[in-house]
């Protein structure tokens, strides 16, 4: 296994369908025994920066993944009963989450230090989760408003860390990090193939309100321009962009899982020599890799 003499971070950036390429990317880095001191993420980052800080097989996160190619797995996540604040009250989703992150789980469980972000809505700021229940800070990163209800944990009312921080680049330095690896699987908003032009079989598998995907494209405008801002400031060591395909979107590309996958195998490979740089020599690489 390759270790630096310098500690060296993962930031996984959000990306809802889009997020899968993480899959990809890490099990090349596992294949290619590399392992990070600490890692963060946001949103469905989160959730690979949870699996990933937690020891859990790259291959049983693969699998699972690539089952949400077929609507019908992706139709078992649908809370059937009415949401009361969210198109979906996210009952499903924690209980598919629970079957390999333990509910009894805390941030004390993990083998290496491990940051997601959310956002509080009354406080109107960026929250760390670093400490407490594991699936609930999960939960609380994943809460896109309007699709899924907010978490409450303690006096926050939570909801995605994507609204400030999509890639939360400069979580592994506040862990201990010297250097950061980070993996942008942002949508382009300039560069997205709209809802209305997807292919049918893309479409989620469940009737969404044309307002809430205005609300949607408005965000990602929005979000972009912060992300852009924050990665200016944190400035990562690496910071990798997957060649994911322009139909795979953040709501809509869950269908596309195999694609996605793919394509961060590829963003890992092609990344490689530099992230084994770093590990050899602590050295910063400037460029971005991989970009779109």
């Amino acid at each position: 296994m390759k270790k630096a003499s310098k500690t060296i971070g993962l930031a996984l950036g959000g990306g809802g369908g889009r997020g899968l390429a993480h899959v990809g990317f890490l099990r090349e880095l596992e294949k290619a025994r590399i392992q990070f001191d600490m890692v963060s993420g946001t949103s469905i980052g989160g959730i690979f920066a949870a699996s990933y800080a937690l020891g859990i097989s790259i291959e049983e996160i693969e699998n699972r993944c690539r089952k949400l190619s077929n609507v019908r797995e992706l139709m078992k996540l649908v809370d059937m009963s009415p949401p009361r604040r969210g198109l979906l009250e996210g009952a499903k989703v924690r209980e598919y989450l629970s079957q390999f992150i333990d509910p009894d789980l805390t941030f004390r469980d993990t083998k290496i230090p491990l940051s997601m972000c959310a956002v509080d809505l009354i406080s109107c700021k960026e929250v760390v989760l670093d400490s407490g229940n594991l699936l609930d800070a999960v939960m609380a990163t994943i809460s896109l408003p309007g699709l899924f209800s907010p978490v409450e944990i303690g006096d926050y009312r939570l909801v995605d860390g994507g609204l400030l921080n999509y890639l939360p680049a400069d979580y592994p330095r506040r862990l201990g990090a010297d250097m950061v690896v980070a993996v942008d699987v942002m949508n382009d908003p300039y560069n997205e193939m709209p809802w209305q032009e997807l292919p049918k079989n893309l479409l989620f598998p469940f009737a969404i309100p044309e307002f809430f995907l205005d609300f949607y494209r408005a965000e990602l405008i929005m979000v972009a321009e912060i992300t852009m801002r924050k990665l200016r400031e944190s400035k990562p060591d690496i910071l990798i962009r997957p060649p994911i395909p322009a139909d795979v979107t953040t709501l809509l590309g869950f269908t596309k899982a195999n694609e996605t996958i793919t394509a961060g195998e590829r963003a890992a490979l092609d990344a490689l020599p530099a992230i084994l740089s770093i590990f050899q020599n602590g050295k910063r690489i400037e460029e971005e890799l991989c970009e779109n």
